[in-house]
């Protein structure tokens, strides 16, 4: 599987290709293969079945404008269920306009040299970056696993201090070439560990934009240093001495540590040495508590170091030496000093701790067999001379593997000089998964106290068939213009010189800058069919350790769905040009000759062109480089984003790539949300290949949409040529500064009675956001349009979340979305998304029949699963298709439910015996829903009615009771549970997601839908009424259960007639009407009943602010502050282009909150720094001590997902009882200007009224 890229921004559409062909890369018969979409929390979000055409797989995803962050994946399936997966970042990403260069020496230098890294840098569409900016820091670091040549080894002290430093800044302008130099004296002269010189440079364009890279300088201090690999595998610990989760050996207590040994030179080379002097040293700390008057009680320590045991070891060339130490539970080194004064060490842990995540087993690893071949690849009929050198003489196994299984052993017989072993290669073979594997034991003697060691070896057997790969030549222009089509002519040929038969080729053309951040390769399908696989056995060795082949990883998973991540305010639209064209493939000639053109837009930068070849056999792969470029290259540099209000200084760059000098005229111009400051430039006059700058102040208007500058450029002189002028046009994203926000109003009037808007209730609003509904009505309204548009988020959440946004698609169709003031999709796409909904449900459906938050996998949830039942019942009452299994499967557990609540083990409730009668309850209505709940177990279950915690499960089980039989008690349930209310303390957690608010919701719905007690259903409606406008937030569970009794109550009579002031005509009807209003029908809103009966009205209005809110919270907390990189505070008043700033967002609750979202707005001049695009980002893993406390401190916090937005940063986090959070981010100043910083924010995406905004900050202004 590939594609003409690897990264996407949201809204994106995905391309995947895919050959479908046996072991040994030969066609196969056209099947339908199942892809998975996969979103970064593991969710499948859509299954599809693709179909091939003339042998190629063809397959688009069209990304969604709010899609989640982070590593998506498409999983195929052949229908053998050994799934193939392709990976993909979706990213807010922005292509690249420069390519920057960082390098060092190759070979280590000594730590008395002078360490100098070389730069260039230049715009992709081929001119240098003569007179850029470079930015930078060296950092010094330990260089533990020193030597490639030697894997697992570590060199040096890892008690040695101050090997970890923040080094010189970096501060450059490069030369006209584009090139520059940065170099540093030596600090280090006097260690004796190797260290390694990081240089992190950022090349910024004129409007401060970085392209960032790194480069390492290895410092090797010694000819020859000690190397030790532990013989036990590392795992994740705490460590005390960092506060921080590191990689840490750790080996059983009360066993023997052993260790592996050389004496090696940066290359790897084995030394001989004599006298290695050996010590185990016991590293012990032994605390007190300490009392001061600045600090009160302090835990402090003192370390002491005990050398517990010590042995001299003496090497010869090419020898690892071993060494082993009995230890008992505790904190360990290893210290190897050599005659030179050199000294290695690591550190290890023996025994279990609370600090271990694993299960405490330290079992020593298996020695390596190294396995040499004879020859680079082998064809079936050949024979492989494979040796085998073995640490120590032994007897075991060698075999030939597949992933399918052993092919090929046999017994061998190791000594200790190594042994050449003859293996046939079979005509059978005819796959490309194939390994060499071996396993050597040295039985154990008694006599000497030797215990049995084994050595493993795996190699990879290459069989790839040279003959095969097809030769693809390309021709492309080295440089074209833009707008014009790009015509590629490819040639395809054998290795054997034949010409191949029905040779296919798909080309596809993408921005080197969107390659470039991800490093991506070209696809070779011929690496991919005949290359080296993943080792596809795992290994379980004698000591009872499994040695895992790489699996993958499970998906990080948080509880809220893409409208989650606009909280905070709608995202601006991001105008960002990406150039990444696929064209359709295409069949070769007889003559293995053809071409394909694409066309080429308004684009300056550098096209990689790449194909793919095929045919039923053979593979091939090619690209090239073209670079497209106008005469005169005109662009803009400009933020993100803006927000209303800001001043930004845009910068036009303009570059003569022509060898003649121009004279340039530019006139500019701005419409939409964009103002300009100042008038449009004089002319400009510009010499062969020099570049200019023009900086134009701009003011963002208030709204939401979209600013435009246009620019026309003249005067272009070109020999031979009529120039038309250069029209261009750049648009950019405005939104408000800070959220938005909403203000209810209602009322009851009576006949005669006259309701206006408050003069001050909107008066913090920015006019042309404000947009409001007024509800009016002869019932006590519940407003329907407002539940259906907080649940109209697409059904890709948890369980709960997944099904409440699927129940308005049930009951809703386009006509009545339209009717009640919403933009709905058609019903075909409504039904589609049922259907899909549906089928994320019942992949959360476990075997036993319940259903679990997230995949089926994961715990039962109880309630949850009766929750979901109900609604695929419903489903499938409305028409859809629902698998009978599932209901069956499902039932069956709801059942269980009724006859054996022991079972049910429900956590972390406040109230067991309420959360299992509620949950009992609720499967007792959906089974009698569909005439399937004995009555026995539902008179069984009202014997235990004292254990109701609220009204909502005695009313199910009373209409379930009726509704099988049993009038008399079910009557009785009816009647109690109306006076039975629920407890409003929110602390209480009985497990069915449940609250005052929704359990009178859901009562109501269920009354009117069963039409029982009309006389309560209206005092029920009056009260849910007050109650749901006194709510400003709803929950998902409460947003839906508003919306079924809304659906039921909305069509009841109730005659009412209003005058209103922005309608001449009295407005009238039986049923509730909602009228939407603009900012100036608000502002002089005012309504009389003109009629005889009760009018109820309702105003929902909602803007965003003209200033910053004032801080709130309730039971969340939230801090920000800024720091510079060094960890000490930093004002945004006093910001240069390019400065990186770290945010550090603290995070407190009063009560545990498991699924809090942070979101915290950008200013407009600030860029987030995407770590998870490390390769394009400054990274924060080189940061000093103060910062590195604070990574430590986020470490340790339960972070389920983070994104780097463009205009936020948002966390999914849980927040436990005074326990604080810790969130850091890195950013960075780009465009010079004034920009309002907005507050960030914290909510419960459960529970939403627990919230908090913190506190506003003063005018970001960066300068030049």
């Amino acid at each position: 599987m590939f594609g003409p890229r690897d990264l996407y921004r949201p809204g994106e559409t995905v391309i995947l290709n895919g050959l479908l062909r046996d072991a040994d890369g030969k066609a196969l018969p056209d099947q339908p293969i199942k892809l998975d979409v996969i979103k970064p929390d593991g969710q499948v979000l859509r299954s599809v079945v693709s179909q091939p055409e003339n042998g190629l797989y063809h397959f688009t995803w069209p990304l969604d404008s709010n899609a989640a962050t982070g590593m998506w994946h498409i999983r195929a399936n052949t229908g053998d269920n050994q799934y193939r997966m392709w990976d993909f970042h979706v990213e807010d990403f922005m292509p690249e306009r420069m390519a920057l260069n960082l390098t060092g020496e190759k070979t280590p230098l000594t730590p008395k040299d002078e360490v100098r890294f070389s730069v260039v840098g230049y715009y992709l569409y081929g001119a240098p970056a003569n007179g850029n900016t470079l930015q930078g820091q060296l950092f010094l670091r330990p260089l533990r696993e020193a030597v490639s040549a030697l894997p697992g080894f570590e060199f040096g002290d890892i008690a040695a201090e101050n090997l970890s430093r923040t080094l010189d800044e970096v501060q450059l302008t490069l030369d006209d070439k584009g090139r520059g130099e940065v170099s540093t004296e030596s600090q280090w002269k006097e260690t004796h560990s190797p260290l390694q010189v990081i240089f992190q440079g950022s090349l910024l364009e004129s409007g401060g934009r970085p392209v960032t890279r790194r480069a390492e300088q290895a410092i090797w201090p010694a000819d020859a240093l000690p190397g030790i690999r532990p013989q036990f595998a590392s795992k994740s610990v705490y460590d005390y001495r960092t506060d921080s989760t590191v990689k840490q050996p750790i080996v059983d207590e009360g066993s023997n540590a052993a260790f592996d040994i050389v004496y090696s030179d940066a290359q790897g080379v084995k030394k001989a040495v004599s006298g290695l002097q050996v010590r185990l040293i016991r590293e012990r700390r032994d605390y007190y508590w300490n009392w001061s008057e600045d600090e009160g009680w302090q835990s402090q320590f003192d370390q002491k170091d005990l050398i517990e045991n010590e042995q001299t070891l003496d090497l010869q060339a090419d020898e690892t030496g071993k060494v082993s130490f009995p230890v008992e539970w505790g904190a360990y080194r290893l210290e190897v000093k050599a005659p030179n004064e050199a000294v290695s060490s690591v550190r290890f842990w023996a025994g279990y701790s609370w600090q271990d995540n694993s299960d405490g087993s330290g079992a020593v690893r298996p020695d390596r067999v190294t396995l040499k071949l004879d020859k680079a690849s082998y064809r079936p009929g050949d024979t492989i001379k494979l040796h085998i050198a073995a640490p120590t003489a032994g007897k075991g196994y060698a075999m030939v593997e597949s992933s399918e299984g052993p092919l090929w052993w046999q017994e061998i017989d190791v000594p200790a000089q190594g042994l050449d072993l003859t293996i046939p290669v079979d005509k059978t073979w005819n796959r490309h998964d194939l390994y060499l594997s071996t396993l050597v034991v040295r039985p154990g003697d008694k006599s000497r106290s030797a215990t049995p060691k084994r050595a493993v070896g795996v190699l990879h057997l290459p069989l790839g068939d040279e003959n095969r790969r097809l030769d693809l030549a390309l021709e492309t222009p080295t440089k074209m213009r833009p707008n014009q089509p790009l015509t590629v002519k490819i040639k395809a040929s054998n290795k054997n010189g034949e010409m191949p038969k029905q040779v296919n080729v798909l080309v596809s053309a993408v921005d080197s800058g969107v390659l470039n951040i991800t490093d991506y390769v070209t696809p070779d399908p011929w690496q991919a069919f005949f290359g080296q696989k993943r080792y596809g056995a795992d290994i379980y060795d004698i000591y009872g350790q499994v040695i895992e082949g790489q699996g993958r990883l499970a998906a990080l998973r948080f509880g809220g769905d893409g409208d989650e991540l606009k909280r905070g305010g709608k995202p601006p639209v991001n105008h960002v040009n990406i150039v990444a064209q696929q064209a359709l493939p295409v069949t070769l000639n007889e003559q293995g000759e053809g071409s394909v053109t694409l066309p080429i837009g308004d684009f300056n930068g550098e096209l990689r062109v790449m194909a793919q070849a095929w045919t039923a056999d053979d593979f091939g792969s090619n690209e090239s480089k073209v670079i497209v470029a106008a005469p005169v290259i005109a662009e803009l540099n400009m933020p993100r984003f803006m927000a209303s209000g800001d001043t930004s200084r845009l910068t036009l760059d303009i570059t003569n790539l022509t060898d003649k000098p121009q004279k340039l005229n530019v006139a500019l111009t701005a419409s939409g949300l964009l103002e300009l400051v100042s008038n449009s430039p004089a002319p400009v006059e510009l010499a062969p290949g020099v570049r200019t700058t023009l900086f134009i102040p701009v003011r963002a208007l208030p709204g939401y949409g979209d600013g435009e500058i246009q620019a026309t450029i003249s005067g272009l002189a070109l020999p031979g040529e009529t120039v038309a002028d250069q029209h261009k046009q750049w648009k950019i994203g405005v939104r408000p500064a800070f959220p938005a926000q909403t203000v209810n109003y209602g009322t009851a009037l009576q006949p005669g009675e006259t309701w206006a808007i408050p003069a001050d209730g909107l008066q913090n609003f920015s006019p042309v956001t404000l947009e409001g509904q007024l509800l009016l009505s002869g019932k006590p309204p519940l407003n329907i349009a407002r539940y259906i548009k907080e649940l109209k988020a697409y059904p890709y959440g948890c369980l709960e979340q997944t099904t409440s946004g699927l129940f308005p698609s049930l009951y809703t169709n386009a006509t009545q979305l339209q009717a009640l003031g919403i933009k709905g999709d058609s019903d075909e796409k409504r039904r589609a998304s049922v259907d899909i909904g549906i089928s994320r449900l019942l992949q959360m459906q476990r075997d036993n029949g319940g259903f679990a938050l997230w995949d089926k996998n994961g715990d039962e949830e109880y309630w949850l699963t009766a929750y979901v039942m109900d609604f695929l019942v419903r489903a499938g009452e409305q028409g859809y298709s629902v698998p009978t299994d599932a209901i069956n499967r499902g039932n069956e557990r709801l059942l269980r439910y009724l006859q054996d609540p022991g079972m049910m083990s429900i956590p972390y409730v406040d109230n067991l015996k309420a959360s299992k009668f509620a949950v009992q309850s609720y499967a007792a209505l959906v089974l009698a829903r569909q005439q399937k709940a004995p009555l026995g177990a539902l008179r069984e279950i009202w014997e235990h009615r004292a254990d109701a915690a609220s009204g909502l499960p005695l009313l199910q089980l009373g209409v379930a009771l009726k509704t099988m039989g049993d009038a008399t008690r079910g009557e009785e349930a009816i009647v109690l549970a109306l006076k039975t209310p629920r407890n409003s303390d929110e602390r209480i957690w009985l497990g069915d997601y449940g609250s005052p608010l929704r359990d009178n919701a859901l009562m109501l719905s269920l009354l009117e839908e069963n039409k029982l007690l009309p006389d309560e259903q209206n005092t029920l409606l009056n009260t849910l009424s007050q109650q749901a406008f006194g709510e400003r937030w709803l929950s998902t569970q409460e947003s839906n259960a508003l919306f079924l009794a809304a659906r039921t109550v909305q069509d009841l009579p109730g005659k009412w007639q209003a005058q209103t002031s922005f309608s001449a005509e009295p407005l009238t009807g039986e049923k509730a009407q909602n009228s939407n209003l603009n900012s100036d029908q608000l502002a002089t809103l005012q309504v009389t009943n003109s009629g005889d009966q009760p009018l109820w009205l309702r105003v929902d209005a909602s803007g965003y602010p003209q200033s910053a809110p004032l801080p709130a919270n309730n039971v969340l907390q939230i801090e920000r502050h800024i720091l510079g990189t060094d960890g000490k505070s930093k004002s945004l008043d006093s910001l240069r282009s390019g400065d990186l700033v770290l945010v550090w967002l603290q995070v407190k609750a009063s009560n545990s909150v498991p699924d809090a979202l942070v979101v915290d707005l950008l200013p407009a001049g600030l860029e987030l720094e995407n770590q998870n695009l490390a390769n394009g980002s400054a990274s924060l893993e080189q940061s000093g001590g103060e910062v590195q406390n604070l990574l430590n401190q986020m470490q340790q916090a339960s972070i389920k997902h983070i994104e780097f937005r463009d205009d936020r940063f948002v966390a999914a986090v849980a927040v436990d009882e005074y326990q604080p959070v810790t969130l850091v981010y890195l950013a960075r100043a780009v465009t010079p200007g004034t920009y309002q910083v907005p507050q960030p924010m914290v909510e419960s995406m459960y529970v939403p009224q627990w919230r908090a905004t913190g506190a506003a900050e003063d005018l970001l202004i960066v300068r030049p």
